[in-house]
């Protein structure tokens, strides 16, 4: 020890012990609160982990998006979404300058960070402390997607601890590139728009690839606050807030000062903002229906997982339909409310089966998403009327049992048990053929023929091209006629009548062609399944009977279009009950015409049918739904020629003759003698093709047991027998010392019974003589009547007077005709065909 130095004394170093003691105590008292803070900081991020702990960060690569809706054409339709609209799209589609927008005021180093930004912490703890309150975040983009992703919204410190974990886990799973990809993807823009691309379409109609470095900006400034910033909410701000995106990407060399000030400059130009809608409603419920039935999930889904569904629609005739469904003068209206009636429309493509147009009222009414469905009419069951003859009646009895086009059926008032039909029209018309009868849609006759092939049978046919029938249906005679217990939907007969267009083959109708995931792979290709439900020649010959109800029947407004067509009309009459027994009005009207190429189909009526809602009694299927129809065909073939329907192979086409059609119910062939106007060409299938030829346009048959006597009075009397009933018989007479025939009488008796007539124009004592020519009463050769073989010549004295009942009367005898026609001319004409001097 220093000798001058003094000695400390006991209190003093009683002091200096008590001092370091207290620091000590202070300096464990420290130490202790930290290590309890690190143990608390590390059970409470243990909470926050374990909380964690089962998040799948894999599932933020399936986050939900919208999907789209393509036309025929691979058009896009529409975009359907559920409460995000959102359009994914990679990285590598969006230019530099949009990303770089986001970078530059969201997180400028978010290349050079591990997750979360130390600087920015530390600087918005600052700020927060200074205000008092949460001000600031300091996010950056892999926290914003983790709490976009995973989290709530909420402002708390633990809710920011779970983001920063969040987004460490995620910067170790994924690259920056894909954060980045996932964050512009992600993030909300306001008006229901998420993701870069649909904000994009949503503010500017347009990609988020064809974005400017202003347009980039206004969209880059958005997310911090969507209600603020929003250019549809508040202009000015989101312009303000544009420049100052502008200034940063200056400021961090994304953009030179020049090219920053020139963005600034530049003009926007917005989209016009409209409420969210869906066009052509009727056909987007069924399409949603179809791709959720196709992929086997929910119609919720597909809302919302980005799937490409490429549609049948053809759009330009869908916009042409629905332009022609707001014309109030193609539909009727009731005639004691003046209630316009509704409608429903189906237009399908015959070899595919594909849905082109389709309506499902005149009006779409329903909720305000996609989800939220109207009432579609065309896939309602009503009653059918007439449309399903052709279906139920008349193909089964073509097909089976041995039915022809022109095979007879009686319409004639009759019962069927208690069950008693009547014609529309209320007239009989006798027999007529089955081509007549369809096409005038007559009721009788059909009744008889289901009734001859049996219900069942009808049934069983009308089955496989998809016909739908009720258990009390298949017992009943009215169904011949339409009167099902439930009824057939629009587009179900649509579908039965393009198996008929299509030679016979049967496949389901669709609205979908393919389908493809959010990733462009094709998860679903539409094939259609054809089966020959009935034979092409069946088909035939039922399509070109359908032809003739265009052609004369109850579709004739289809007549003007020159186009081949074939058509069904049916008209509902309405009930049969007090309510309307002094209204005279009908219940539905329909038409289905059709070609090889497209199926319309149109119903009118009502939903509920009253008297206040029923149709006026000359809205026939014929008339207004025919109109309708019409105006569709026409559209379609405005600028291109329509198909006809092709021959198959094993038809056998046939002349037959008209007039033993008509007048003695009998198909017999044409002869080469027939008139064209009494030709008409017939189609059969192989076995059930006539084959005798009429025996009415040949030349007549020479009558024969021709004689020539005198009667009582001595006159001579004519006779012979008729060996045809519809030929003219002329006689002729010859007097001595002359060479010219002159026509003295004609004869038509219809019957085969013989002849009589007495020529009371001669002079006693002269010798005549008298021969017959068969004459055809309406065939002409060169312009002269058509003439038999005449018979032989016959000669006879005729006496100076009256003879005595004792006196034998002579009989003439039989010359040479050659005699008489002497001259080359004459003598021609003892051919078959005769020509009379006048």
């Amino acid at each position: 020890m220093n000798q001058h130095e003094p000695i400390p004394s006991r209190m003093s170093r009683r002091r200096k012990k008590k001092h370091r003691s207290f620091y000590q105590t202070i300096a464990i008292s420290f130490l202790s609160f930290f290590i309890l803070g690190l143990m608390f900081a590390a059970v409470y991020f243990n909470i926050i982990i374990t909380e964690l702990k089962d998040i799948d960060l894999s599932k933020i690569e399936n986050i939900k998006q919208s999907s789209f809706i393509y036309d025929m054409n691979d058009q896009l339709i529409t975009s359907i979404y559920g409460v995000e609209n959102r359009i994914k799209v990679s990285l590598s589609e969006i230019p530099e300058h949009v990303k770089n927008a986001f970078i530059a005021v969201e997180d400028v180093r978010f290349y050079r960070h591990h997750g979360f930004d130390i600087k920015r912490l530390f600087g918005a703890l600052l700020e927060n402390i200074k205000q008092g309150r949460y001000a600031e975040g300091a996010s950056t983009i892999t926290q914003q997607v983790a709490r976009n992703a995973f989290l709530t919204q909420k402002k708390t410190i633990h809710r920011k601890l779970q983001e920063i974990y969040l987004a460490y886990r995620l910067e170790r799973i994924y690259s920056k590139d894909q954060i980045l990809q996932m964050y512009l993807n992600l993030i909300y823009f306001g008006k229901g728009a998420y993701g870069i691309e649909a904000a994009s379409k949503l503010y500017f109609g347009k990609s988020a690839k064809e974005l400017t470095v202003a347009e980039a900006a206004l969209l880059a400034g958005i997310p911090k606050s969507p209600t603020k910033y929003s250019p549809f909410n508040n202009m000015e701000e989101s312009l303000k807030r544009k420049n100052l995106v502008i200034d940063l990407m200056v400021k961090h060399g994304f953009l030179s000062e020049e090219e920053g000030e020139k963005a600034k400059a530049e003009k926007l130009v917005f989209a016009t903002i409209s409420p969210r809608s869906y066009p052509h409603r009727f056909f987007m419920d069924m399409i949603l229906e179809e791709a959720a039935d196709i992929l086997g999930v929910s119609e919720e889904a597909l809302l919302t997982q980005g799937y490409r569904i490429y549609t049948t629609l053809d759009r330009q005739l869908q916009r042409y339909v629905e332009e022609l469904y707001s014309n109030d003068e193609l539909f009727p209206k009731c005639p004691t409310s003046g209630i316009p009636c509704e409608s429903a429309l189906v237009v399908l493509h015959v070899p595919s089966g594909e849905v082109r147009s389709i309506i499902g009222g005149r009006q779409y009414l329903d909720g305000n998403t996609v989800l939220q469905k109207g009432l579609n009419r065309a896939i309602l069951p009503k009653q059918p009327g007439s449309t399903i003859k052709p279906l139920l009646v008349y193909g089964p009895a073509i097909e089976y049992f041995g039915y022809t086009p022109v095979t007879f059926v009686l319409d004639a008032e009759t019962k069927f048990g208690d069950y008693k039909p009547s014609n529309f029209d209320g007239k009989y018309r006798g027999w007529i053929t089955v081509r007549e009868a369809l096409a005038d849609s007559i009721n009788i006759p059909a009744v008889r023929v289901l009734k001859d092939i049996g219900i069942q049978n009808g049934i069983a046919f009308a089955e496989k091209f998809g016909i739908p029938f009720a258990e009390q249906d298949r017992y009943s005679l009215p169904i011949a006629l339409g009167g099902f217990y439930k009824g057939i939907a629009p587009i179900e007969l649509a579908r039965a009548y393009a198996a008929l267009a299509d030679n016979g083959r049967y496949k389901d109708y669709t609205t979908i062609r393919r389908i493809e995931n959010s990733h462009g792979i094709t998860v679903y290709q539409s094939k259609p399944i054809k089966t020959q439900v009935m034979s092409e020649e069946g088909a035939f010959i039922l399509n070109d009977i359908l032809r003739s109800t265009v052609e004369s029947g109850t579709a004739t407004r289809l007549k003007s279009l020159n186009i081949p067509l074939a058509a069904k009309t049916g008209t509902v009459e309405l009930p049969d009950t007090p309510q309307f027994e002094e209204i005279d009005g009908l219940k539905d009207a329909w038409i289905v015409a059709y070609n090889p190429e497209y199926v319309v189909t149109v119903w009118m009526g009502y939903d509920n049918v009253d008297k206040q809602h029923y149709l006026p009694a000359d809205a026939v299927g014929g008339k207004y739904p025919a109109e309708v129809a019409k105006a569709i065909f026409g559209y379609i073939y405005r600028n291109k020629k329509a198909p006809d329907f092709t021959k198959p192979a094993n038809i056998i086409e046939v002349k037959l003759d008209a007039k033993a059609l008509k007048e003695q119910r009998k198909a017999l062939l044409a002869s080469p003698l027939t008139p064209p106007e009494y030709v008409v060409t017939e189609y059969f299938t192989p076995g059930t093709a006539p084959t005798q030829q009429s025996n009415y346009w040949v030349p007549p048959r020479t009558p024969f047991d021709f004689k020539v006597t005198l009667n009582d009075d001595g006159l001579p009397v004519i006779s012979f027998k008729p060996q045809d009933t519809f030929a003219v018989h002329n006689i002729y007479r010859v007097e001595e010392d002359k060479n010219t025939p002159l026509l003295i009488h004609q004869i038509k008796t219809g019957t085969l019974d013989e002849v009589e007539w007495v020529d009371t124009l001669v002079n006693r004592g002269k010798r005549y003589t008298y021969f017959v020519v068969p004459i055809h009463p309406e065939l002409e050769v060169e312009g002269q009547p058509l003439q038999g073989t005449p018979t032989a010549r016959i000669s006879i004295n005729v006496p100076l007077s009256v003879p005595s009942q004792d006196e034998q009367q002579p009989t003439g005898t039989a010359e040479n005709l050659d005699s008489i026609y002497s001259s080359p001319q004459q003598s021609s004409r003892k051919t078959v065909y005769l020509r009379l001097l006048d």
